[in-house]
């Protein structure tokens, strides 16, 4: 048990590092992530809501999830951005992401020791002179735990490597690097039908995000 704790905090401490160092210079996505591993199952809908205060930006938008598959989800965000400039207006927010879940925790079969996911991601904001597109990939894992009165909650981190691309509308000119960025929170099912989340984001845009999750069908 000490190794792999050990083993997980020295495995966390990189993936850190390794953010802070890559998105020194990134603008950052403006949305967080606000998910775990875990697939919400084929045929169910969950509506949310976020919100995010980053250094660079923040963000308000909703969103809605749908499992198309036992294992695989998509999730659409729609909202607006205000950059941490003077004189800024909010701008539009969109979004869209991908999940597959490869392993399962609940699967008593296998005996997995996480929900463990790959997944994909694109956020557009039309900051007023400087578009930016991010466009990624993800990699996700969490751990629930319960209690005796039936509420779990699930840690959760998600490492992400993405093409940013930034075109400066007064230059005539476009910037395409490559990112990462570190995301940690912990979702807290308070229900069947509601989940809220707490996120801390390591990223060009490092902040901290609040939202909720409604089941609808």
């Amino acid at each position: 048990m000490i190794k792999n704790i050990t083993a997980a905090a020295s495995l966390l401490m990189l993936l850190f590092c390794f953010s802070a160092v890559s998105a020194e210079d990134s603008p950052g996505p403006a949305s967080g992530f606000l998910n775990t591993a875990d697939a919400v199952g084929a045929g169910v809908g969950l509506i949310g809501g976020s919100v995010g205060f980053g250094d660079d930006a923040a963000a308000v938008y909703g969103s809605f999830t749908y499992g198309i598959a036992d294992y695989t989800d998509i999730r659409f965000k729609l909202g607006f951005a205000d950059l941490d400039a003077p004189d800024s207006d909010l701008e539009l927010l969109l979004g869209f992401d991908f999940k597959y879940e490869l392993l399962d925790y609940s699967d008593t079969l296998q005996n997995n020791p996480l929900d463990f996911a790959l997944g994909a991601f694109i956020e557009y904001v039309d900051y007023e002179g400087f578009p930016i597109l991010e466009l990624g990939g993800n990699i996700i894992g969490s751990i629930p735990y319960q209690f005796d009165n039936g509420y779990r909650i699930v840690p959760y981190a998600c490492l992400n490597i993405r093409m940013e691309r930034v075109d400066y509308d007064a230059a005539d000119e476009s910037d395409t690097d490559i990112q990462g960025g570190l995301n940690l929170g912990t979702k807290f099912e308070l229900s069947d039908d509601l989940n809220l989340f707490g996120e801390f984001q390591l990223d060009g845009n490092t902040g901290i995000y609040l939202g909720l999750d409604v089941r609808v069908f």
